[in-house]
């Protein structure tokens, strides 16, 4: 189990692909873990060296829980530099999306291209009705809960009938009741206070990076119009545009990983 360990936290990662293949680094969104990549890593290392990790208080990553973005960019940075990657093809999806922003902008010169999934960029009004109702649910259910709930606004409800299996899966793979890789909650809550301050949309304009920006019309966890709004505020950005949500990586899996395997084949 390849474990980083720093002054303060450990980061817990792993390298899927070619040694010699040019890497891409992927931050994954609130409270999950690495192991919610898995369906991306045949498509990711057709062409790169896909390296993946736990942010801090989640999996089996170590240490007090990150109240700011920026807190999160940085335990990525230290990761690279652990690894000695000097520059990397970039990929966040939702919360890590926000955290790939912080970073391509406070550390242009380590990233060569850019994926945002599901992300937003400035404070949303709907977002900020929902993290209040997160704190909520985990007040009174905890952690098992929140992300239970969660799944509910995950997928379109075609998919809770005709993908019900791989929705028990995902459950199977928190491993809810008290299972050791769910995040506690005073993780989640560090992380809600991170997401809610987010707001890079007025820095976007600076980045110069090849950039792919991917959004579901029906996300009812992150609006597709601040999908719009980051893909309108990156010049060059391309927009790739899907039917359903925030689950969409799952749900539309293979639109998904084929619009992924593109836009990397068209960087090597």
């Amino acid at each position: 189990m390849p474990i980083a360990t720093f002054d303060d936290i450990s980061i817990h990662h792993r390298v899927y692909g070619r040694e010699d293949a040019p890497p891409l680094l992927g931050i994954m969104g609130f409270g999950l873990d690495q192991r919610f990549w898995a369906a991306q890593i045949p498509a990711v290392t057709e062409t790169h060296r896909f390296i993946t990790f736990d942010n801090r208080g989640v999996g089996r990553s170590t240490g007090e829980p990150a109240f700011t973005i920026e807190d999160m960019a940085e335990d990525a940075i230290r990761l690279l530099d652990h690894l000695e990657i000097e520059r990397t093809v970039l990929m966040g999806v939702s919360m890590g999306g926000a955290i790939s922003q912080r970073l391509i902008l406070d550390h242009p010169e380590r990233f060569s291209a850019l994926i945002l999934g599901i992300t937003w960029a400035r404070p949303i009004e709907f977002m900020a009705r929902q993290s209040a109702l997160s704190r909520l649910i985990i007040a009174g259910g905890g952690a098992d809960a929140m992300l239970e709930g969660a799944l509910v606004r995950m997928f379109s409800p075609q998919f809770f009938e005709v993908g019900a299996d791989v929705i028990d899966r995902m459950l199977q793979a928190f491993d809810l009741n008290g299972g050791e890789d769910i995040a506690p909650p005073e993780v989640l809550l560090a992380q809600l206070d991170a997401v809610d301050k987010h707001n890079t949309l007025a820095e976007l304009g600076s980045i110069s990076v090849p950039t792919l920006v991917v959004g579901g019309k029906m996300d009812m966890m992150v609006p597709y119009f601040a999908q719009e709004e980051i893909a309108a505020a990156i010049p060059g950005a391309k927009l790739a545009t899907f039917e359903t949500g925030h689950g969409l990586m799952v749900e539309e899996m293979q639109p998904f990983n084929d619009r992924l395997h593109a836009f990397l084949k068209g960087l090597v």
